[in-house]
């Protein structure tokens, strides 16, 4: 299956003045906000996605130290920011349909990489000071364009066009430390009428240069009831909590339980947890919001000069990992109607009404240098307007210790039903369903494979 593939291949982009699309707008007057919108985007169709892009300047290595989002969830689904390290191909308008399937009409020739990730209203993303995530010029960055991707759940109305996006905070400044993002995924394979059925991944770190990861985004659509994730350690089977999320809150990057300083050879573990209860089909991994998904998007700072800018990954989990994981990894956090109810109708952002200038509602993410300037300490996140609600890590510290280095596997991962969790009511129509799925067994395998070899075209085709 190309899903995986199309989720990154959609945000490359085409980009080219004389192409159908703009360079890089001019920052606004006195400021360094950079304003990205989609050019009137028309959706014409339920789950319909839609790009746009922008050329940088290559002559300008220029850094993003700050994310702010124009959009709602009742309009865009989803929204993707991410960078092409490649040439463009030509496109006649300033945006085109992304594709099913990653079969969009413009394509980069090189590597993309996302920069940042938005849905269900979520507040933007200020970087900690002497961060950010490189783009343009002609050193190391790579990135020659940022391409905007919009998921738009339903068709917009007739005559309505959307002009969501992003402001950026961007300064020309060297950074000491570049921002990176680590994107881990699964796909979830969901029976119906289950109470409990969970998606596992399991990420052996493969980085020369270590990364402090210090927020995190979860991501899983409407069966979704918990994500977490765990820094592992492989020689004492002991976890301890990076991030614990509801999917169905507004999904934005916010301060994992501490920083995590990551090296080759740790492990880091994910887990999705599903409710089919009321559901008569399987529910598989796709782009439509009645599919599933899987992601935690970790964001971490690392050395300037040799530090890798993105990584992607997505293991099974062996039996020792599979045993590690608490038992309390699939408790939803306490019910919250008003962030619920704010991811999905959210407010009206005002800027969008009067093109003015945000305010400051995003996290603040702050970190200090300790003696040797190499290192960050994670602090002062009770500065963050109404972050507190946002209850995104559990009060649960479990024992940690460096984890030792382990041999990277090399299988995507299948879906876990946690036994004794059936629904009990109509058992029979229940085995029914249970038994029939299981007899396209044939099928199910074939599909399997196609998740694996999509993920590992899209992870040597676009993250090389």
């Amino acid at each position: 299956m190309s899903f995986w593939l199309f989720l990154i291949t959609v945000v490359c982009g085409g980009v080219n003045h004389s192409h159908g699309f703009d360079d890089m707008p001019q920052p606004l007057a006195g400021t360094n906000t950079y304003q990205l919108r989609m050019p009137g985007a028309i959706a014409t169709m339920d789950d319909d996605y839609i790009c746009t892009a922008f050329k940088l300047d290559p002559e300008k290595e220029m850094f993003i130290t700050q994310f702010r989002v124009e959009g709602t969830a009742e309009r865009a689904h989803h929204m993707i920011l991410s960078g092409c390290a490649g040439d463009m191909s030509d496109s006649s308008t300033p945006s085109w349909k992304c594709g099913s399937h990653g079969t969009g009409k413009v394509s980069c020739s090189g590597p993309t990489r996302i920069l940042y990730a938005w849905a269900k209203n979520a507040d933007g993303t200020r970087l900690p000071p002497s961060v950010g995530f490189r783009i343009g010029g002609t050193g190391k960055s790579r990135v020659k364009y940022l391409i905007i991707q919009v998921h738009y759940a339903n068709k917009l109305p007739p005559g309505v066009r959307d002009y969501s996006g992003l402001d950026l905070e961007i300064t020309s400044e060297p950074q000491k430390y570049i921002a990176g993002i680590l994107l881990m995924l699964a796909l979830p394979e969901i029976p119906p009428h289950q109470a409990v059925v969970n998606s596992d991944i399991c990420c052996p770190i493969d980085v020369t240069v270590p990364i402090h990861i210090f927020a995190a985004r979860v991501h899983a659509h409407g069966l979704g009831t918990v994500v977490t994730s765990y820094k592992y350690n492989p020689k004492t089977q002991a976890t301890e909590l990076i991030v614990k999320g509801n999917p169905q809150w507004p999904q934005a990057f916010y301060p994992t339980t501490r920083e995590f300083a990551m090296t080759k050879g740790d492990e880091i573990l994910m887990r999705c947890t599903y409710s089919s209860l009321g559901k008569n089909t399987f529910t598989y991994a796709g782009l439509s919001s009645s599919d599933e998904m899987c992601n935690v998007y970790m964001m971490y700072y690392t050395n300037a000069d040799n530090g890798t800018e993105f990584q992607s990954c997505g293991y099974y989990c062996n039996d020792e990992q599979n045993r590690a994981y608490p038992a309390d990894s699939i408790q939803p956090l306490p019910s919250n109607p008003m962030l619920e109810a704010y991811a999905i109708h959210g407010k009206m952002n005002y800027q969008l009404r009067t093109n003015s200038t945000i305010s400051e509602e995003e996290p603040i993410i702050h970190v200090d240098h300790n003696k040797n300037e190499e290192d960050y300490q994670l602090k002062n996140q009770s500065q963050i307007k109404e972050q507190d609600t946002f209850q995104l890590a559990s009060q649960v510290h479990h024992e940690h210790q460096t984890p030792e280095k382990t041999t990277k596997q090399e299988q995507p991962l299948a879906m876990n039903v946690v036994p004794g969790k059936e629904e009990t009511l109509n058992e029979k129509e229940n085995k029914a369903v249970i038994k029939a799925a299981n007899q396209d067994v044939t099928v199910k395998k074939k599909r399997r494979e196609d998740h694996f070899w999509s993920i590992l075209f899209f992870i040597r085709r676009f993250f090389s």
